[in-house]
């Protein structure tokens, strides 16, 4: 199946992108880690806050971080999509860090307009210097962090629109984490080797059990439903977006706007646990509605497996593999939105960015499958 060749195509291309960031000069990462630090330990006498701005994936790969930020009791992560919004206090110190791979993307340019206006220190992650975001923040004095783009031999469906800034973004803040605590910025460089070692067994899935989930996968005119919860939540809006770019109905399970299940859907439901309650309870619903349950996971001993067992749909799992000594990473057993515990919020997103890059990849293979071009999927994005 030439769209298989194409899911391991891109898991190669996906493998450049982190092999990048391997290479980026120590002294780039202290300039980061610095004025992070600078700000998360400065003597202040009321909590700090820190906005994270970004537009659609980059957003959510933004948010990820925000999320194990909360380890910082001096810091009050906020986003500017929060229903229940944080507004800017100029009493206290304000941090923005903006995404943008273009460096053109107009909302995180006012913003970042406004933040300098307020007096906020700020920080910019961009693929492109000749940008008007660069510009800006660095006119304002802010930092700048470059992550310039490998240039890709076609087909560019293997990374579509965006997703090589996506994937860096979310990888590199999750490997300077470790150096925010410690200073050393050795941390960033073995963790970053971490995520490869992690990323690489993704090769290693089944060609036939991959070809026959696609399949199964695209093969149907209903709507496709995504869902997680916490930072998998963040991996599955991702997908979802990039399902709605190929042209099919795309919706996230518990927005305001998605319909209720019915036959001739399908529920994408995404958990490292594969424990966690609200997918569960949205699995049985999803059932009971005669929907078809296509579960990422990277649990084999789970809740979900278990159901998905009983009713004799184990083939339509797909097993993120990480490393063995990953497997423990989940600290809370039957996680929820309300019991989830601090230490499970800050355990690093191994699960998550493979899942990331798995996706990508099955996004790869549907652009083959479904004989999408790139300026359709273009047209489509927001």
């Amino acid at each position: 199946m030439k769209a298989t060749i194409k899911f391991y195509d891109s898991i190669d291309i996906q493998l450049k992108f982190l092999e990048q960031l391997r290479t980026i000069p120590p002294d780039r990462i202290d300039g980061l880690v610095r004025a992070l630090r600078d700000f998360i330990y400065q003597a202040d006498t009321k909590q700090k806050i820190i906005y994270g701005i970004g537009e659609g994936r980059s957003a959510l790969a933004l948010y990820d971080f925000l999320h194990q930020l909360l380890k910082y009791e001096e810091l009050f992560p906020a986003t500017l999509d929060d229903p229940i919004r944080r507004y800017f206090d100029t009493e206290r110190s304000n941090m923005v860090v903006a995404a943008t791979g273009s460096g053109t993307t107009e909302s995180v340019i006012s913003y970042l307009e406004d933040a300098n206006k307020l007096g906020a220190k700020e920080i910019l992650i961009t693929s492109k210097s000749n940008s008007p975001a660069y510009e800006m923040v660095r006119a304002h004095h802010g930092f700048v962090f470059l992550m310039e783009d490998i240039k890709l031999e076609k087909p560019s469906e293997l990374a579509v629109m965006g997703s090589e800034f996506e994937l860096k973004l979310c990888t590199l803040l999750n490997c300077i984490l470790p150096v925010l605590d410690e200073g050393d910025n050795n941390l960033y460089y073995r963790q970053m080797e971490h995520f490869i070692r992690n990323a690489t067994l993704l090769k290693d899935i089944d060609k036939l059990y991959l070809r026959s989930w696609i399949e199964k996968l695209l093969n149907r005119r209903g709507h496709f439903v995504v869902d997680g919860v916490g930072r998998s939540g963040f991996m599955a809006k991702a997908f979802g977006m990039r399902i709605a770019h190929l042209g099919l109905h795309a919706y996230i399970k518990g927005d305001a706007t998605t319909p209720s299940f019915v036959r001739g859907d399908v529920y994408i439901p995404i958990s490292g646990s594969g424990n966690t309650r609200e997918i569960l309870e949205a699995m049985m619903k999803a059932r009971s509605k005669g929907v078809d349950i296509f579960p990422i996971t990277v649990n084999e001993n789970s809740s979900m497996v278990e159901k998905l067992k009983e009713w004799g749909y184990e083939d339509n799992i797909i097993f993120i593999p990480v490393l063995e000594s990953d497997r423990g990473i989940f600290h809370d057993k039957a996680p929820n939105k309300i019991t989830t515990t601090k230490l499970n919020q800050m355990r690093p997103s191994y699960s998550e960015i493979n899942s990331y890059i798995f996706t990508n990849a099955v996004i790869a293979s549907a652009i083959d499958f479904l004989g999408v071009e790139e300026k359709y999927m273009k047209q489509k994005h927001w």
